[in-house]
């Protein structure tokens, strides 16, 4: 059964595996294994790397933000390798000119000046209204922020800026496929997935509510109960 797969999950752009300190006593008795994004200089760096480092036999395969399009990116090159997958508060596109017109500013910005931690702007514009004045969160988002540092920031944001638009390869992807993203999150491009969705009717959309983008953070439980039906269907 799917369930006795195991459930692997990739985080974020500078998250680590405190992510899911509030999603894994949810999942209980599930043991989900944390699979950090790792060095690399392009997409299909990265890709081969997280490939490399899962288990012999397939998996389920969870990922969020960054992570989710890696996910979707590992599924479509090696599909032997996923049972079934679960794209997390992303969509595996190319990113917007204006996202990447940021990243070079960002990365520019970062090069002459240092890179003095995440903003409490940014960390208020990726949450829900709701949740933006809540302390735990965002004192985990600096955490994760401040031990993975410049360095991993630059790698990331410089390895993952160019990448391909995987709507016609996950249309034929031969496994089931679920998303999952919160009501406030301004990141995942709803039309986008609901074009796929018309391509593959059997492609699962859920939304929950009173979350941003932090999702795993913001409503853990209910996130759980997704994760669960997906494992179940």
């Amino acid at each position: 059964m799917a369930q006795q797969l195991p459930l692997v999950m990739i985080p974020g752009t500078m998250c680590d595996r405190r992510l899911w300190q509030a999603l894994w006593p949810e999942l209980e008795p599930l043991q989900p294994q944390h699979l950090a994004i790792p060095a690399g200089d392009s997409v299909a760096a990265l890709v081969r790397s997280l490939a490399a480092a899962l288990p012999d036999e397939p998996v389920n395969l969870l990922g969020f933000s960054l992570g989710g399009y890696l996910a979707a990116a590992l599924a479509t090159t090696y599909p032997e390798r996923v049972a079934r997958l679960f794209i997390c508060s992303n969509t595996p596109r190319a990113l917007p000119d204006a996202e990447l017109k940021q990243r070079r500013q960002l990365l520019n910005w970062v090069a002459r000046h240092g890179y003095s931690g995440i903003s409490e702007r940014k960390i208020a514009a990726m949450l829900a209204p709701e949740n933006r004045d809540r302390e735990d969160i965002a004192r985990t988002m600096r955490a994760m922020d401040a031990s993975l540092g410049e360095n991993v920031l630059v790698e990331q944001l410089g390895a993952t800026s160019e990448r391909r638009d995987l709507v016609d390869a996950l249309v034929s992807l031969p496994l089931p496929v679920t998303f999952c993203y919160g009501e406030h999150d301004t990141l995942v491009t709803r039309s986008w997935v609901n074009e796929l969705q018309e391509q593959r009717p059997d492609v699962v959309v859920r939304e929950v509510q009173g979350a941003g983008h932090m999702l795993p953070l913001e409503q853990p439980l209910p996130l759980a109960r997704e994760i669960r039906h997906w494992l179940a269907a």
